[in-house]
């Protein structure tokens, strides 16, 4: 879903709220990934069949990967909502995510992938963040 469409539909601080959730799922999930790796190779038998040692060591493989993925997806999903919570205050009246969105464009370099120009629902003003 674009990031415009994500606010619009649900406000800004419960897509904020809903980004945090999100990314400290990622994080569990990492962590129960990591778990399962350490698990995995604490068992995997040197003298049993190979077939088995393949098995625990592909577990082994997949859950550091998950955990490698899920770090990636839990940072990047913090630091994004971090970056644009900071950017949600008006600068006129110091007033908290309480914008509306007039206009959404796609820009590669920006951290949400997005501008979005807004206007303050107290005083009017108008900003971008991105």
């Amino acid at each position: 879903m674009r990031l415009d469409d994500a606010i619009r539909r649900r406000g800004f601080r419960r897509w904020y709220e809903q980004q945090l959730i999100d990314g400290h799922l990622w994080l569990v999930t990492g962590f129960l990934a990591l778990i399962m790796m350490l698990i995995a190779l604490e068992v995997i038998p040197f003298r049993d069949s190979v077939a088995g040692l393949f098995l625990l060591t592909l577990i082994a493989i997949v859950g550091g990967g998950l955990c490698v993925l899920a770090w990636r997806r839990f940072t990047l999903l913090l630091f994004r909502a971090e970056h644009l919570a900071e950017r949600a205050v008006c600068p006129e009246c110091g007033t908290y995510a309480r914008f509306t969105i007039e206009q959404a464009t796609e820009v590669a370099d920006a951290v949400g992938g997005w501008r979005l120009a807004l206007r303050c629902r107290e005083c009017a003003c108008r900003w971008t963040m991105e």
